[in-house]
């Protein structure tokens, strides 16, 4: 793996191994989804966001997170459950949404993690299982629901389990339906990297949120100017379990470099299948406030051919009606 500290604004080394099937998933992805996956695994330290009964509820705009009985959870919801729920969705994605039960062999999905223990993945799933149970969420509509607040479960009543092999999870339909949008009520989907869920979260914590989010800017922007150029604060807010600048500076011990900076070039810089990326506008990142006004070109490696994507983007934008 390539070192971002030796010098920072340098490009990785490309490694051309494998095809591009290999190097991508498609998976369905909606504002819903993608505001779901970033707020599931945040901390609730605030005694506000806590029922009587222990049950968390994080509100953002447009958007409202629901974990029940979060005080019986040991450490809140861990980040293997947010890769364990994009799994299973590549898994509905690559049936068509044919059921929502959904059978994920567990060895593909060792595979995938890059897990090697099957005793300590058992237990893992176990408790990332339980904790998809639990998760529920609200969000604004679009299109003739935009002024009307859909709420959804993940599960759809069966409790997740392993059994026979495989990760078995029964997703709710609505969840399903919350992928859908524009006028032909279609499922949106992105290009994900494989090896974005291959990660040692000790190792590289913040990698599978910079891959993610990188992913949604991709495919938002399709087309733009700004297409593969994404901004230092945008990927520092997905990062759930970064340090925020006022939580460094108030307290003792390592420097906003030391746990912002580093950190985050650290995790960007271990992607060698699917990009090598570069500061856009500085040369380095000698400040916080030059790294967090900063934004970061990516160059991505055997990106599956969006031509086709485009063209239907461009002849959907000609359909709107212009604003007067």
């Amino acid at each position: 793996m390539s070192d971002m500290n030796t010098k920072k604004s340098a490009i990785i080394p490309v490694v051309q191994s494998q095809p591009t099937e290999h190097n991508y998933h498609v998976l369905a992805q909606s504002h819903a989804s993608n505001q779901l996956l970033r707020q599931m695994t945040l901390k609730v330290t605030d005694p506000s966001h806590l029922d009587i009964y222990g049950n968390a509820e994080i509100e953002s705009t447009g958007f409202k997170l629901s974990i029940a009985g979060y005080t019986e959870l040991a450490n809140g919801i861990n980040p293997s459950a947010a890769m364990l729920l994009d799994s299973l969705m590549i898994t509905a994605t690559q049936e068509g949404f044919a059921s929502t039960l959904i059978r994920l062999p567990l060895k593909e999905y060792m595979e995938w993690r890059g897990l090697n223990h099957i005793k300590e993945t058992r237990k893992q799933l176990k408790r990332d299982l339980d904790a998809l149970d639990r998760i529920s969420f609200e969000y604004k509509g679009t299109g003739k629901q935009r002024n009307s607040w859909l709420k959804v479960s993940l599960s759809g009543g069966t409790s997740g389990q392993v059994r026979n092999g495989d990760i078995i999870y029964r997703f709710n339909q609505d969840f399903y339906d919350s992928f859908r949008a524009g006028v032909n009520n279609k499922y949106l989907y992105m290009y994900f990297p494989h090896e974005a869920l291959n990660v040692n979260t000790r190792q590289n914590p913040h990698k599978y949120w910079l891959a993610r989010r990188i992913a949604e800017h991709k495919r938002m922007n399709l087309g733009k100017r700004n297409e593969d150029i994404i901004g230092v604060r945008t990927l520092i807010e997905a990062c759930p379990h970064l340090p925020t600048y006022d939580e460094v500076i108030s307290s003792r011990g390592k420097s906003v470099a030391q746990r912002i900076i580093t950190p985050f070039e650290r995790d960007m810089g271990v992607f060698n299948q699917s990009f090598t990326w570069q500061y856009n506008n500085i040369d380095d990142a000698k400040d916080y406030k030059t790294f967090i006004s900063a934004t970061v070109k990516i160059i991505w490696n055997d990106y599956p051919d969006t031509t086709e994507l485009q063209a239907k983007k461009a002849k959907r934008a000609k359909k709107k009606p212009s604003a007067k």
